[in-house]
């Protein structure tokens, strides 16, 4: 045997690089033992946003490097804080709707428009959002998490500017609703996919430190919008929106870096969609996206019926994105040590119970106030684990179509939510309790997800026996 054949025998039989990656990535509960194969021993670091052919060529001719696992720390730390602010602007103003609900029925459009017909507008923006979560997915894999986003943005930009002169209600379906929508679904997946590449230990901590970008912009959004559309008027508020989103976003994109351990990324299994766990998961998401919006955007507009200020409409907004925050934060904390599932279970019962048994019950400034606390602590955490539920169970690799995937069904959940309860709103006015119609059809879907998440917990006990 010469020295080349002799070289080359000992790069095959080398283990260490191998063992790595094998540690690194765990087998998914969705897989069978023929499914997993172990990824490819190679370290790729990304300094640009994406790999060139060339690039990935040469590093897959070279096995025997040595597999560099996500660093938990150093330059993700910045690409944490950039995806905050994309969670901040392109989710955070959805959660303030309700201020622009109230002021679009009350007083731009008084007379005209029901409650129903202005909440398409919210609906349109959360469902876009979602829904495209698979397209802007797919979008991104192809041409970078860098033009994709950028275009996002710049579209979010428009439609607020445009929303801005709109004199008709369809205006603003078009504008605030579907370009905003849009926008946002090509600009916050970045926010919701790169931090995982960066974190394995501290992957938690992380993606939910990004989530609070959701929480913390509906708090700011919602003081900001009542606060200037009173002294500057709705247009303006619209135009100062549209400049701030432009600028800080395109600055956030231009710092976010993508990170990847393998040159070549492992493709998704496909099969695991036929995975009852993950159909049920799926199911859990549709309902939710029913429930979850309902109460943000009806909130000001009951205060106002049974008594409370409008200033105290926006207070109670307000601190039921503030307990959102704080929900977001406990499970980001806890998220590392009790799973997932764990915390899904306990978000599901909080929100189901706030509205079944809080809300329905209670019609003065005090228990509206409980509900939203209750209500925001459970929906904050909701949202902080699909990127870590995705990532665990199907891996990093997985997270744009998978990620967007559980947008889109939730989307489609959104497009149910809002407009049929403000249906069940004006026809069921005549039952003596204030918006009795519209909490119970909030109040049910929920239950049905806590249900979904529930037989997920079960079938992974079942699985690990």
């Amino acid at each position: 045997m010469n020295k080349s054949e002799t070289t080359v025998q000992y790069d095959l039989e080398i283990p260490p690089a191998q063992d790595d990656a094998v540690r690194f990535r765990r087998k998914s509960i969705f897989e069978t033992s023929s499914d997993f194969e172990a990824p490819s021993p190679v370290s790729y670091d990304s300094g640009s946003l994406t790999a060139s052919d060339d690039e990935i060529d040469h590093l897959a001719e070279k096995p025997h490097l040595a597999y560099i696992p996500p660093p938990d720390g150093g330059y993700g730390w910045v690409v944490v804080v950039c995806c905050f602010m994309l969670e901040f602007f392109a989710e955070g103003p959805t959660s303030a709707f309700g201020v622009f609900q109230d002021y679009y029925v009350n007083e731009k459009f008084q007379g005209r428009v029901s409650n129903a017909t202005i909440s398409l507008i919210g609906v349109l923006n959360s469902s876009c959002m979602a829904i495209l979560g698979v397209v802007s997915g797919k979008l991104c894999e192809r041409f970078g998490y860098r033009i994709v986003p950028l275009c996002g943005v710049f579209m979010l930009s428009l439609g607020y500017f445009l929303a801005s002169f709109a004199s008709e209600p369809w205006h603003l379906l078009l504008t605030q609703g579907v370009l905003c929508g849009v926008g946002a679904a090509l600009t916050f997946l970045p926010a919701a996919v790169i931090p995982s590449q960066w974190f394995e230990r501290r992957r938690g901590l992380a993606t939910g430190t990004v989530n609070l970008g959701i929480g913390v912009g509906g708090i700011a959004w919602t003081q900001f919008n009542h606060l200037l559309i009173k002294r500057i008027s709705v247009a303006w508020v619209l135009r100062l929106t549209s400049i701030i989103v432009l600028a800080l976003c395109t600055v956030s994109l231009l710092l976010i870096k993508t990170f990847q351990s393998t040159p070549v990324q492992q493709r998704p299994n496909l099969q695991s969609l036929r995975n009852r766990n993950l159909l049920t998961f799926m199911a859990a998401s549709f309902f939710t996206g029913i429930s979850s919006l309902v109460p943000f955007f009806y909130l000001p507009g009951y205060a106002k019926d049974i008594g409370i200020s409008s200033s105290g409409g926006a207070l109670i907004t307000s601190i039921a994105n503030v307990a959102s925050l704080t929900g977001r934060l406990a499970a980001t904390v806890f998220s590392d040590y009790c799973g997932p599932v764990v915390i899904l279970l306990g978000a599901y019962v909080l929100t189901s119970s706030s509205i079944l048994l809080i809300w329905t019950a209670t019609h003065n400034f005090s228990g509206t106030m409980a509900f939203g606390i209750v209500f925001g602590l459970g929906y904050g955490a909701i949202f902080t684990q699909t990127s870590a539920f995705v990532a665990k169970f199907f891996g990093v690799d997985a997270l744009p179509v998978f990620v967007g995937l559980y947008y889109t069904v939730s989307g489609f959940g959104y497009l149910f939510g809002p407009p049929i309860a403000g249906v069940l709103l004006e026809k069921t006015r005549s039952w003596g309790s204030p918006y009795i119609g519209l909490k119970l059809y909030c109040g049910v879907p929920m239950v049905i997800a806590l249900i979904a998440i529930v037989a997920v917990k079960v079938n992974m006990r079942k699985s690990a026996a």
